[in-house]
């Protein structure tokens, strides 16, 4: 007859609920406080005009938001298109008056954009308020690299930091735990990343119709974003077995996704966190992926060599793993006859 289980003790359970209030607290802490407390941070953008007009600018833009934005100084719109086309700053302010000309680009962050036209709407407001004619000084605004009309506040992409992070995730565990042999786990991360790459970068463009651009160059950014997130914490799993994945999976979702400045942009994130996102794989792999599909790749030349950095270094912690695990099974079987012998 069997006999009956008995009840979990006490204490036990009291650690699950404490454990678990712990690891919902954490995940809570992680995904809300960069959201909870953004603004700019040093926000790149440009102002035309001579540097009497920049220093009036940043005075305004220092009293509406204190280090909330760092202003270049150019000298014509077609100087200040270059700088936003290639992803040096975010828009562009001239200052006349009678006028405020406003140069925007919504693919490379909504927010910053909504951000930067209701300042511009202050400047015109004030202007107007000081020549004693209220709404005489209107705001010129040009979006000069949209978003998708199907899309026009990002979100597709936004949410797609999600699956990205996710993606890398997957790829590695079903590999580190379901592929047996060094080898045929390597050729599964080299296979892996492009399939899944292609996947999502369909769904994004013909599903969603999130991003617009070249399909293969958005699927290779993809690819190299998978394969960052996958090798790393697949280095990780095998050098150290299951506690390496968890800490790799743990740097991806906990810290990098939260910090990957895709909902907003990294300078929109508590400073020095939203830069130091940007050398995690989510991060690097957002901006990689915005600045190929938007911008032809400007802007994305820092992000693709932090993801090839994260390849090499899972590359290198696989290696060593491999070749540990290998000279241990030769250790036991060198130790196995002489154990047979002293039988």
């Amino acid at each position: 007859m069997e006999s009956t289980p008995k009840p979990t003790p006490i204490g036990r359970v009291i650690a699950i609920s404490a454990g678990l209030a712990l690891i919902v607290g954490v995940l809570t802490l992680a995904f809300t406080w960069p959201s909870a407390d953004m603004g700019p941070n040093e926000v790149p953008i440009a102002v035309i005009g001579p540097d009497e007009a920049v220093a009036q600018v940043q005075s305004q833009l220092d009293d509406a938001q204190p280090d909330g934005f760092d202003v270049t100084a150019v000298a014509d719109a077609a100087e200040a298109e270059t700088l936003i086309e290639e992803r040096e700053v975010y828009a562009a302010l001239a200052i006349a008056p009678g006028s405020v000309d406003l140069y925007t680009a919504s693919a490379a962050s909504p927010t910053v954009a909504r951000l930067v036209t209701g300042i511009a709407d202050q400047i015109a407001a004030q202007m107007s308020q000081a020549a004693g004619q209220p709404g005489s000084v209107q705001v010129n605004a040009q979006d000069l690299v949209p978003l998708p009309a199907d899309d026009p506040n990002g979100a597709g992409l936004a949410a797609s930091a999600f699956p990205m992070a996710m993606g890398g995730i997957v790829i590695a565990a079903l590999i580190a735990f379901n592929v047996r042999g060094s080898g045929r786990q390597a050729l599964a991360a080299v296979l892996a990343p492009p399939a899944v790459g292609a996947g999502v970068a369909a769904i994004l463009m013909y599903v969603l119709e999130s991003i617009d651009g070249d399909f293969w160059a958005i699927t290779g950014a993809l690819t190299l974003t998978m394969a960052a997130t996958a090798w790393g914490i697949l280095g990780l799993a095998k050098l150290l077995g299951r506690t390496g994945f968890v800490l790799g999976a743990v740097i991806v979702m906990l810290v990098g996704n939260p910090l990957s400045g895709m909902t907003s942009s990294p300078e929109m994130l508590p400073a020095p966190w939203g830069a130091f996102g940007q050398f995690l794989s989510p991060g690097a792999g957002g901006t990689l992926v915005r600045s190929t599909a938007y911008f032809d790749g400007n802007g994305g030349d820092a992000a693709a060599w932090t993801l090839a950095a994260w390849v090499v270094a899972g590359v290198l912690l696989f290696t060593i793993g491999a070749v540990q695990a290998k000279v241990k099974g030769v250790n036991e079987e060198a130790r196995e006859p002489v154990s047979a012998a002293a039988a």
